[in-house]
């Protein structure tokens, strides 16, 4: 009788304990990926064109999981590992790279890398197991700029106002500003020989890829031309070059040399010369009948009469 009592309370101690299911023993398939910071990447002419995504893809569970790896880069080619199978708490690293076109315009794209449970001990998960990081790709900013003059050459007479004109283009991928002035040493000889020079603008902002702004450089030709050389023609003529310079504060500011262009204008100025500095040069017409005919008599004569005084 002790005996059967015994058992008894047994079967009902073991009846009583909680029995360990398989759930408390194997976890549900789960995944865990991180990824680091922002990607940039630099896309001006003879640039790689590629920024990188360093991830990690970690399993939590004591047993073996196939994980897929899908990424979405907004627009932007992509290249990364298809799957990766991870041991045991296991845990690898891998690299998303990413890669823009050249010339692409300065922008801000989101990059998606996604992680999905596909096996869990060889077969197929009883859930969806997924996790994803999400990161900023950068397109970054780089300067270019062209500069050129709508006349290279002009003629102009002396005491006369006039425009001239130059296009400036932007040839980087995002907008920037233009510092404008004409070069300082040939700015100092244009003021010295008489030139009035002034700039109307002295920056401006262009967007990229647009056509070009075209702007101004003021010019007053010389009132003094009396020491000029005389041409062939008879009048006074003086040739200048005045030299535009274009620079971008973007490249400056951000690229640590600045992008800088400058362009040639060769302007000749012309005033008729005088008789009497026609005759000084030898280019007047009336050149031979002063020497010749009457003239020239007159003038041995002279010559003459000294050359006796000389001898007496």
């Amino acid at each position: 009788m002790r005996l059967k009592a015994t058992v008894l309370i047994l079967i009902f101690l073991l009846s009583a304990m909680p029995v360990p299911t398989v759930e408390a023993q194997v976890g549900a398939p789960d995944v865990s990926i991180t990824c680091d910071g922002a990607v940039a990447i630099q896309v001006y002419p003879g640039a790689t064109l590629t920024g990188h995504a360093n991830c990690i893809v970690s399993n939590p569970n004591s047993y073996q999981e196939t994980i897929e790896i899908q990424v979405q880069a907004d627009g932007l080619a992509v290249s990364h590992p298809g799957s990766i199978t991870l041991g045991p708490n296991g845990e690898e690293e891998f690299v998303v790279t990413v890669k823009a076109n050249q010339g692409m315009p300065m922008s801000t794209r989101t990059l998606n890398v996604k992680a999905t449970v596909t096996e869990a001990m060889g077969v197929p998960p009883p859930n969806t197991a997924e996790s994803e990081a999400n990161m900023i790709v950068n397109i970054m900013q780089y300067s270019g700029l062209q500069v050129e003059a709508v006349e290279s050459l002009i003629t102009l007479q002396t005491k006369v106002d006039y425009n001239l004109q130059f296009r400036v283009y932007n040839l980087g991928n995002g907008m920037d500003r233009f510092l404008l002035a004409v070069e300082y040493d040939s700015l100092r000889v244009l003021e010295n020989a008489g030139f009035s020079i002034s700039l109307p603008m002295v920056k401006v902002e262009i967007q990229s890829m647009v056509a070009p702004m075209t702007v101004r450089v003021i010019m007053r030709t010389p009132t003094g031309y009396e020491d000029w050389p005389i041409n062939s023609e008879g009048q006074h003529e003086m040739t200048f070059e005045l030299d535009f310079i274009a620079t971008s504060d973007f490249s400056c500011k951000n690229e640590g040399n600045c992008l800088t262009e400058t362009v040639t204008t060769t302007i000749t100025v012309f005033a008729e010369a005088s008789e009497s500095d026609k005759i000084i040069s030898g280019t007047s017409d009336n050149q031979l009948l002063i020497y010749g005919g009457g003239g020239g008599g007159i003038l041995l004569l002279l010559i003459l009469f000294v050359v006796m005084r000389k001898k007496k």
